[in-house]
C-alpha cells in the first residue's frame, strides 16, 4: 500500500462518520505525537506527524467516541429565549 497523504487520507475517511470529526482526530493525535506520543504504527523516520495521524486511524488503531450529551442546565440556558 502506498501510504502518501492522499491513500491515507482516503483511507482514514473510510473509517469516520464525517470529514469534521477525521479533522478534529488528526488534529488531537497530531498535538499528541508533537507532545511525545508514540506512534502506534510502523512509520517511516521521514513522515510527518501528519502522516502517522492518517496511517493510526486508516489501520484502526485510533477510533473517536461519541461525544456525550450537553448536561440539561446548558441545554437549558442555550435554548431560552433572550428577555429585554
Amino acid at each position: 500500500m502506498s501510504d502518501t497523504i492522499t491513500v491515507l487520507l482516503s483511507s482514514a475517511l473510510g473509517k469516520m462518520d464525517s470529514p469534521e470529526v477525521l479533522i478534529n482526530a488528526v488534529s488531537a493525535r497530531v498535538r499528541q505525537l508533537a507532545k511525545g506520543a508514540r506512534p502506534l504504527v510502523e512509520v517511516h523516520p521521514q513522515w510527518s506527524f501528519l502522516q502517522v495521524a492518517l496511517k493510526e486511524i486508516a489501520g484502526g488503531k485510533l477510533t473517536v467516541a461519541p461525544a456525550e450529551e450537553a448536561p440539561a442546565a446548558f441545554t437549558s440556558l442555550v435554548s431560552e429565549e433572550p428577555t429585554d
